[in-house]
């Protein structure tokens, strides 16, 4: 029979609707990562199928699609649960995680045996072993216990709240060990909880993340702002929201003093800025104006990331493991992805450069520098950049370094993004001592490409070099760059 490309575009979409979902979970972090691994190795032959002209198939591999899309639609199912119920009433019900979970991998397993059909020999075994029963269960076993070491840290972040937690601890095992004494207890096991929910959100989420509001001057606790640095347009500060650790980036001499006209292009923005909600994108809380003086004061505040830019950790931390800069360069695929995909017109950054990413507590990269665009440029007066140690033609790509008219497009804003994985796998400043015309002569005159490492994992080198390609066809999206770096980011944690 001809294949029904039909249930091919279905599975495929499927697929990344729960890529998209698995970055919003809030539990079962580990068990929602295998799976999107795994979901990632299915979809190679699947992917295969579609860029092949129609053609004659068999009926098994026919019903193994439909059984393939089957299974991802309930996958889809499961991660939408844990996205949006309350996820520390979850852990009441631990078994019907694992139960969920184990039905949909054992399913996905089933259905690697019948698109394996669709490969040759030499890539059918490697393809298999991702599958194997006994790989797939050890992996599901050790994703569960770290699920679950992830919730006994959460449950132990409030010290205000620690005799609840212990007494929560103690109810937990019982309704494991004594499942006769589950009914009684329930109930008072679960106000506990909404208790500790209370707190860890007071701590950890003091601000609803679908807001983004104009923010009053009295609930920025200014006893608490903190110098970080200062600009021709702007004083950043590190400060308090609701007790909530924030940057907060004060314009200086505003070109508009009427708060009306300010009020009103954020009110606009911000239907815009709502789309772009992602962990790997940097959240902005809103805009503040302070009425008080003589003259308005206009304030953004914006999430605070601890280690501070891209560069400035590359810089100190040259020799991270690959394990840390292969999920850091994920995490800036993401961010970019994220910016690429919203909406129906495609939305192009600008400006891609490793000061534009920013890392928070434990690494996590978030995409910045478009956020609040118009507003900020309706407030500041412009001013001629500062130099930094990077060339800002490190990152132009080649076509773009031979014309000023060229148009900046999205291979152009990949070849930038390449520039900045490079720099995450080297830990070095691209061209640095370079000239502009020295970097034009290379990159477009002699086609050079900065040299990656002999000691880059090869997969990562290749992405890399993909991005940094001459033709702009031959550079990949960035939603193939994150399938990449989502198969390398699962090869090194398995090796691991």
């Amino acid at each position: 029979m001809i294949l029904d490309m039909e249930v091919v575009e279905k599975v495929l979409s499927v697929a990344h609707i729960i890529y998209a979902q698995c970055e919003q979970v809030k539990c079962c972090k580990h068990q929602c990562r295998r799976l999107v691994y795994r979901v990632h190795i299915l979809l190679r032959p699947v992917e295969v199928l579609r860029a092949q002209p129609p053609k004659q198939i068999s009926s098994q591999v026919e019903e193994t699609l439909q059984q393939l899309l089957e299974t991802l639609e309930k996958a889809q199912e499961l991660v939408k649960k844990y996205s949006q119920t309350n996820w520390l009433q979850k852990f009441l019900k631990a078994s019907d995680v694992v139960e969920g979970f184990a039905r949909v991998n054992e399913r996905l397993g089933d259905a690697a045996q019948g698109l394996s059909l669709l490969l040759q020999a030499e890539n059918k075994q490697s393809f298999l072993e991702t599958f194997q029963r006994d790989t797939c269960s050890r992996e599901d076993s050790q994703d569960t216990k770290d699920d679950k070491a992830l919730w006994e840290e959460l449950l132990t972040r409030s010290t205000e709240t620690k005799d609840a937690v212990d007494n929560v601890h103690n109810d937990v095992r019982h309704v494991g060990t004594k499942v006769e004494d589950v009914g009684s207890r329930v109930e008072e096991v679960r106000q506990m909880m909404q208790k500790l929910q209370d707190a860890v959100m007071k701590k950890d989420n003091a601000v609803p993340r679908e807001e983004i509001t104009e923010i009053r001057m009295e609930d920025l606790t200014k006893t608490s702002w903190t110098f970080l640095m200062e600009s021709k347009s702007h004083t950043l500060y590190k400060g308090e929201f609701y007790k909530y650790p924030v940057a907060i980036k004060v314009f200086k001499n505003p070109v508009i003093t009427s708060t009306e006209k300010v009020r009103e292009i954020f009110r606009k923005e911000i239907e815009t800025m709502k789309k772009f909600e992602s962990p790997n994108i940097l959240r902005m809380y809103g805009i503040c104006i302070d009425e008080s003086g003589s003259s308005p004061c206009f304030s953004i505040v914006m999430e605070y990331c601890e280690k501070g830019t891209l560069r400035d950790v590359l810089t100190r931390k040259p020799q991270l493991p690959w394990e840390t800069r292969i999920r850091m360069a994920l995490d800036a695929a993401r961010g970019l992805y994220r910016l690429h995909q919203t909406g129906e017109k495609s939305k192009l950054h600008g400006c891609i450069n490793s000061t534009k990413f920013l890392v928070a507590k434990g690494y996590c990269v978030k995409l910045s520098g478009f956020e609040l665009s118009k507003t900020e440029s309706s407030i500041k007066r412009s001013c001629k950049k500062k130099l930094t140690d990077v060339p800002t033609s490190a990152y132009i790509s080649p076509l773009g370094l031979a014309s000023l008219s060229h148009k900046y497009d999205m291979p152009s804003e990949i070849y930038s993004f390449g520039i900045v994985l490079w720099e995450i796998a080297t830990g070095k400043i691209p061209f640095e001592g370079c000239t502009s015309q020295e970097i034009y002569q290379k990159v477009y005159e002699q086609r050079y490409q900065a040299p990656v490492g002999e000691d880059c994992p090869s997969h990562l080198r290749d992405v890399i070099n993909q991005c940094r390609a001459f033709e702009p066809l031959q550079r990949p999206s960035a939603e193939e760059i994150v399938d990449s770096l989502i198969a390398i980011y699962g090869k090194i944690n398995t090796a691991s």
